[in-house]
């Protein structure tokens, strides 16, 4: 079996840590809408 290059591994490893940082994005902008939600609440 081949292995990878290291260029193929560089783009598959930024999709990746790009895809995490947008599910870390999506986290962090929920979690802030339900803060702010919170705050006001009280």
């Amino acid at each position: 079996m081949p292995t990878m290059t290291d260029l193929r591994r560089k783009k598959i490893q930024a999709k990746q840590r790009k895809a995490e940082n947008a599910k870390k994005r999506a986290a962090k902008a929920a979690k802030r809408e339900r803060n702010a939600n919170a705050a006001r609440a009280r």
